[in-house]
């Protein structure tokens, strides 16, 4: 009709003209900011267009604190930027990030063009400042910097986020200074502190990187005038430990290595894994609910243990890195390697390698064992401890000194055989000090306490006392519990003797339980620890024995606090 509207035709004009405002709008911005357009268009067709939310939640990495009174010193590297930002429209923003040195003239060190970096709202914004710019305004000295941010629609920008502060440190310490102990001063074994102090020239550090021989490193934090003491535990005679100074951002300076020597550690008594010359309690775990591993719970010379017990096989035997390698094992204490601390045989009679083991060396302060490291571990190949029947031991259980050879390593005793050929006892003698010098064992004819030759119906464990070495023999069917006092074997005539007390005739029987021996109370007689189910352990102390009887009774139980420690 004449002089009427055309509607389509007003409505398709108005289209075209938003369409070419929004393409003004974003006329130079790159491709991946295109996207803008359409949340720019529905803003200039509705009523109101939200100012983009003021950043906040800024962070960084290295992490610091935003606006910490004394901002966080980051090391020698890249810093990280992130704001999170937030449009109420939604659509992507322009983010500008603002970087400067604190101190005046306060140039601008690093930014961002908002058409160059884009982020949908509700996205996190991330710029990197590289190490060289920090570096170059740094000039060598730990200095300040300062940054902001804020976004834009386009349309209308945020206002500024609050402005976070970090310092950053391109310095490296001097070489330190490290004081190695008196002689004769260390002991291996033994904890001795040495002194640290800041080299002469160079800035100051914040605390000491140190490694003894081959262990791991540790960290110690400095003094404020960069001192320090650094406590290590001697593992042999001539030691070696390089010191490393850090700097208030973490960068590691020049080093200075010292020796030292450590005169050899006094025996420990048997069982004793902590040094205080009190027998402890070592069992394996992966059974009576203990996790995998080797498990020391610290005796208190009265039958007690420590409420947390140290995982000794942490770190695995060597072989397999892991506490799992100990699953199925027996284990047998003693000095094996000669030095003063006790160390640990283990022993696998089944499994992946029935008749194989290793022997670990202990550390004398109580802590888990590092086979994998060198010197700390022997293996022993399947067979090695293999009979005359070319049978490998049922059990295994240290003899101490019975032969009288008067070394350092204890000699052994195990329960060998099977169905065709019969049980028996085997004894492996030393034939010098070293981890593995046995003589190939002699089978022995010897009877089990009721006079029979079932020794696979029995449960063999020692100690070792004063007067030498006591065997506890249990059979768990019946109950009887016997200890066969004063072993003694003569190389020369391969015959053995001991003397031999009734401790009870219905002793946990049927029971399901690990037994370990040792004097626990250290009154001279041989005692048992028996682990159960729950990783309960109860110390059985052993009193009067004469004329051929002993009594033994039970002392509190305690529970083996796995769940405490490593």
């Amino acid at each position: 009709m004449a002089g009427r509207p055309n509607h389509r035709r007003v409505h398709r004009s108005v289209a075209h003209a938003l369409a070419g405002l929004v393409a003004m709008t974003i006329v130079g911005v790159p491709t991946s900011a295109a996207v803008a357009a359409p949340a720019a268009a529905q803003r200039l067709t509705g009523s109101h267009n939200e100012r983009p939310d003021k950043p906040t939640g800024l962070t960084t990495s290295p992490t610091t604190d935003c606006t910490a009174t004394s901002p966080t010193i980051v090391g020698d590297e890249q810093v990280t930027l992130y704001a999170p930002v937030y449009d109420r429209d939604g659509g992507v923003l322009g983010v500008e990030f603002s970087l400067w040195e604190t101190s005046a003239p306060h140039t601008i060190l690093l930014s961002s063009k908002p058409h160059l970096l884009t982020v949908s709202s509700g996205s996190t914004a991330v710029l990197v400042v590289p190490v060289a710019t920090l570096r170059a305004a740094a000039g060598g000295a730990i200095t300040q910097f300062s940054w902001k941010v804020r976004a834009t629609d386009f349309h209308k920008t945020s206002a500024w986020s609050a402005t976070c502060h970090f310092r950053a440190d391109p310095t490296r310490t001097d070489a330190p200074v490290v004081t190695p102990p008196a002689e004769g001063s260390a002991t291996v074994g033994k904890p001795v502190t040495i002194a640290v102090s800041p080299a002469p020239t160079g800035s100051t550090p914040s605390g000491y990187l140190y490694q003894l021989n081959a262990d791991p490193p540790s960290q110690v934090t400095a003094a404020t005038d960069g001192t320090a003491s650094i406590t290590v535990v001697p593992t042999r005679f001539t030691n070696t430990l390089a010191v490393t100074g850090i700097s208030a951002g973490g960068n590691l300076g020049d080093s200075t290595t010292i020796s030292f020597t450590a005169a050899p550690a006094p025996p420990a008594a048997d069982g004793d894994f902590t040094g205080d010359d009190i027998t402890d309690l070592i069992t394996v775990g992966g059974v009576h609910g203990l996790p995998s591993g080797l498990w020391l719970a610290v005796g208190d010379g009265t039958g007690a243990i420590s409420p947390a017990a140290t995982n000794l096989g942490a770190y695995g035997n060597g072989g397999t890195n892991s506490p799992t390698a100990f699953n199925g094992a027996q284990i047998v204490t003693g000095r094996f390697f000669g030095s003063g601390p006790q160390d640990i045989l283990v022993y696998y009679p089944t499994g992946q390698n029935p008749g194989g083991g290793v022997v670990l060396k202990g550390n004398g302060d109580g802590s888990p064992i590092r086979a994998d490291l060198s010197g700390n571990s022997v293996s022993i190949f399947a067979g090695m401890l293999g009979d005359i029947n070319n049978l490998n031991p049922i059990q295994l259980a240290s003899a101490g000194n019975s032969s009288g050879h008067g070394l350092t390593a204890p000699d052994l005793i195990a329960i060998s055989g099977d169905d065709s050929v019969g049980y028996y006892l085997n004894y492996y003698a030393r034939q010098a000090d070293g981890a593995l010098n046995y003589n190939f064992p002699t089978q022995l004819n010897t009877p089990t306490p009721t006079g029979g030759m079932d020794w696979n119906t029995w449960t063999i464990t020692t100690a070792q006392t004063a007067t030498g070495t006591a065997m506890f023999l249990w059979q768990p069917t019946t109950g009887k519990l016997y200890l066969w006092d004063d072993l003694a074997y003569d190389v020369d005539t391969s015959t053995f003797a001991y003397t031999e007390y009734a401790l009870s005739s219905s002793w946990n029987t049927g029971e399901d339980m690990t037994v370990h021996g040792g004097d626990i109370n250290g009154d001279g007689n041989a005692d048992l620890w028996a682990v159960g189910p729950e990783a309960t352990a109860t110390p059985w102390l052993v009193t009067n024995l004469a004329a051929g009887t002993g009594t033994i009774a039970a002392g509190p139980s305690g529970t083996i606090g796995t769940n405490t420690s490593s």
